[in-house]
């Protein structure tokens, strides 16, 4: 079965519009391929949910746990820092 990463921006993009974000997240929802979140991703999703937008504490949980119910869980072992690449790729290309 495909798996796909949920980051927190396609999240956050499914749950207000309904464009291709909403439709990744629902198609994994039902079934088409697995979802792919962390306890990371998860906490960073409701800390933007409850600091930037707002949502009540119950929409939260509610969306808590329709991920939890439909997406694998890994555990994040290592990082990178996405900069340190970018300058590089940017310093290998002049």
């Amino acid at each position: 079965m495909i798996r796909a990463v949920l980051d927190t921006n396609i999240i956050i993009s499914s749950v207000f519009w309904k464009g291709a974000p909403h439709e990744a997240v629902k198609r994994g929802i039902l079934g088409e391929y697995l979802g792919v979140i962390s306890a990371e991703i998860i906490d960073e999703v409701v800390d933007r949910l409850r600091n930037k937008f707002h949502f009540s504490e119950e929409n939260i949980q509610e969306l808590v746990d329709i991920l939890l119910m439909y997406c694998h869980i890994v555990e994040v072992t290592s990082t990178f820092d996405v900069s340190e690449i970018a300058n590089r790729t940017l310093h290998a290309s002049t």
